[in-house]
């Protein structure tokens, strides 16, 4: 069990930190936004307090067609601005995944696979660096439900 005084210091640590949603972020990013002032002054006011987690660049990769900025640019941008509680390569590799053809979500699945991932999901067959170990049955067995 967690001790009341390392839950108490890991609170106090958290307040030092700020996260940021994408909202902020796009406001950076994008040419024209409406809060670009506001943000670039919080960045100013926040400067190496900066946070971010996983569902940052999850969100930032659904949203990408609707805005006109480069994906790898603007996760770098990011990345060099605040801190990811997540692996940054991680990030890359599910934006590569992306460029191969996945989707956002399961371009993340297969990011944080370590190379293997159980599915029934064809979308992983030929995606280098990753194993799909299949959940179908092989067309021989039969059903078990």
């Amino acid at each position: 069990m967690i001790s009341k005084k390392r839950l108490e210091r890991r609170h106090v640590s958290r307040l030092v930190n700020m996260y940021a949603d994408l909202d902020f972020w796009l406001a950076l990013l994008k040419d024209d936004d409406w809060l670009a002032d506001r943000a670039e002054s919080l960045l100013d006011e926040y400067e190496n307090e900066l946070e971010v987690s996983l569902a940052t660049f999850i969100e930032l990769f659904l949203i990408e067609a609707r805005f006109a900025f480069d994906r790898e640019r603007a996760v770098t941008a990011i990345l060099e601005l605040a801190t990811c509680d997540g692996d940054p390569d991680v990030v890359y590799q599910a934006s590569e995944n992306i460029d191969e053809g996945l989707n956002t979500f399961d371009a993340f699945h297969a990011a944080l696979s370590g190379g293997s991932i159980i599915s029934s999901d064809r979308a992983y067959d030929g995606l280098s660096g990753v194993d799909r170990i299949r959940l179908e049955p092989d067309e021989n067995e039969g059903s078990t439900a």
